[in-house]
């Protein structure tokens, strides 16, 4: 049963794909290169944000545990999930958790796991996750990290992913117009 329903949507891509180059005014071979850019931008994006989701889970968890919050494993990987939510991510865990080492009179601690969670889990993704998206799509991390927050704030949830890909037509779109007027320009 999997294996066919992998097969129908290798087959719909095939389609969708056949379908963009026969009716893009663009010559096939444009059509491909931009397609090509954007599957290597979407790929990026998304492994970029597992890996990211993964790295904060698990900061996350070990500022449970150092902070005394009881199943920090649970709560780590539960920060996981959450942190593919945009704009509000870890947040969702980290500050109840807080306020729970507040209202158990762990104050020091409940400081402590703030700090932690601001400074450590939360800033990690603004560093990590224009270099690891940099590495796939070849564009500079700032300008990567402008199309994200840009995304998110145009496109809302989803625009982790659409502005890189924005970001990347654009790119694909120039590498076009350089190759096409090379004779013109200079």
């Amino acid at each position: 049963m999997r294996y066919e329903s992998i097969k129908a949507l290798t087959d719909h891509r095939k389609k969708l794909v056949k379908a963009v180059v026969t009716y893009s005014p663009l010559a096939d071979k444009y059509d491909k290169q931009i397609l090509s850019k954007l599957s290597v931008a979407v790929n990026s994006v998304l492994k970029g944000s597992l890996l990211i989701s993964i790295i904060q889970g698990i900061l996350a968890g070990i500022g449970f545990w150092i902070f005394g919050v009881p199943n920090p494993a649970l709560l780590g990987a539960v920060t996981v999930i959450a942190s593919l939510i945009p704009a509000v991510g870890t947040a969702i865990i980290i500050i109840p958790a807080c306020l729970y080492l507040f209202l158990t009179s762990h104050f020091l601690a409940g400081l402590g796991l703030l700090l932690w969670g601001l400074l450590l889990v939360g800033l990690i993704d603004n560093f990590l996750r224009p270099k690891l998206i940099e590495k796939d799509i070849h564009l500079h991390p700032f300008l990567i990290l402008l199309s994200v927050i840009g995304g998110i704030s145009l496109f809302g949830p989803f625009g982790f992913i659409l502005g890189p890909l924005v970001l990347s037509l654009f790119f694909a779109l120039l590498d076009i117009y350089k190759e096409e007027f090379k004779d013109y320009i200079e």
